[in-house]
């Protein structure tokens, strides 16, 4: 009798082991996937926004730019919406009851909501950082007229 509890116990034990183990591989593959998915939406976002961060008066980057804020409201989370939405309506409307547009004062506004919306990019992209705002003090869109 005891060879066959010690033998259901060993059993047991490895269907537990093998089902955890395909539990959390299948677990990480899916978070590596949904991050490549949002990877290959944040890339041209960036790309576009950096285009028109250069040349204002570029019709093509504006209508990219347009259209991967689309794509976002949809495959990024909730806090990159919501941060993506008050960078979009504080550049497109300003804040012409507070600063006029291209003031200091609008200059900050502006780098304090693109800090915050490539902070929450990159936390839906990685996860909660250590010390995210110490190393993103300083942050700015780089590029040059073509």
């Amino acid at each position: 009798m005891k060879p066959i509890i010690v033998a259901s116990i060993g059993l047991f034990a490895s269907v537990i082991t093998v089902s955890l183990s395909f539990y959390f591989t299948k677990r990480l593959q899916l978070k590596t996937e949904d991050r490549r998915l949002k990877e290959e939406y944040y890339k041209p976002f960036l790309k576009s926004l950096s285009d028109v961060a250069t040349d204002n008066n570029n019709d093509k980057a504006q209508e990219k730019l347009s259209e991967s804020i689309n794509f976002l409201l949809v495959i990024a989370s909730p806090q990159v919406v919501k941060d993506l939405m008050e960078f979009h309506s504080f550049v497109r409307q300003g804040a012409k009851d507070k600063f006029p547009r291209w003031s200091q004062e609008w200059g900050i506004e502006h780098d304090r909501l693109l800090k915050s919306l490539i902070k929450s990019i990159r936390v839906d992209l990685f996860g909660e950082e250590k010390n995210i705002d110490k190393y993103m003090e300083k942050l700015s869109l780089v590029g040059r007229r073509k």
